[in-house]
C-alpha cells in the first residue's frame, strides 16, 4: 500500500474541501453523514461517508484509491509537414556564426566601451537612486513631501512644514511660551 500525496478531498453538496499533504494527511471539520470524495490525478475517485455516531472527537480513516492509468499513443510532432520537407530545409540552412564567435563579437572591448558610454547610470548608481527614493518614501510616510530638493538632484529633500497644521500649532505654542526670547 502506498500513500497518495496531494489528493483533493471535497465534501459533497457543501462547497467545502481541502488537499492532503505529502504523506496523505488532512484535517477538516465534518458533520455526521457527510460524504467525502477523494480524487487525485492517476486514480479513480473514491467516496467515504462519515458515520452518524462517533465515540471520539477525532476520526482517522484509510481510504483506498484504485489506480486509473490512461495510456495515450506517442505523438511525434514535426514543425514541417513531412520528413522530406524537414530534410530539405535542414540541408538548405546556412549557419553564419557559431555561438563562440557571436559571444566574442559581443564582448569586444570597443563595443563594451561604446555601450557603457551610452548608459545614463550603472547598476550601483541605479541602486543608490532607488534606495534614496525608498528612504524618502519612508521618511515622509503619511506626511507632506517637500516642494524642492536642495543640493542637486542626488541630495535628500528637506522636509517642508509650511503647510503642516501640526508644525504651525507647535510654532505658535512656542511663541506664547517665549521659547524664542533672548536669554541673558
Amino acid at each position: 500500500m502506498s500513500v497518495v500525496p496531494f489528493a483533493t478531498i471535497l465534501v459533497k453538496n457543501r462547497f467545502k474541501g481541502t488537499v492532503s499533504d505529502l504523506k496523505g494527511f488532512f484535517s477538516m471539520v465534518l458533520l455526521p453523514g457527510d460524504s467525502l470524495v477523494f480524487s487525485a490525478v492517476g486514480y479513480r475517485a473514491s467516496t467515504f461517508v462519515m458515520p452518524d455516531r462517533l465515540d471520539e472527537k477525532f476520526y482517522s480513516v484509510l481510504v483506498p484509491m484504485e489506480r486509473d492509468t490512461v495510456d495515450l499513443p506517442a505523438a511525434v510532432i514535426y514543425p514541417w509537414p513531412s520528413k522530406e520537407a524537414f530534410r530539405q530545409e535542414f540541408l538548405a540552412l546556412e549557419l553564419k556564426d557559431d555561438a563562440t564567435s557571436i559571444a566574442r563579437r559581443n564582448l569586444e572591448k570597443d563595443l563594451l566601451v561604446q555601450l557603457a558610454s551610452a548608459m545614463s547610470m550603472d547598476a550601483s548608481e541605479n541602486q543608490k537612486l532607488y534606495m534614496q527614493k525608498v528612504i524618502t518614501q519612508t521618511y515622509y510616510a503619511g506626511g507632506q513631501q517637500s516642494f524642492a530638493q536642495f543640493g542637486g538632484p542626488n541630495a535628500f529633500p528637506i522636509p517642508s512644514t509650511l503647510l503642516s497644521p501640526g508644525a504651525w500649532t507647535q510654532f505658535f505654542q512656542a511663541l506664547r511660551r517665549g521659547d524664542f526670547r533672548r536669554k541673558e
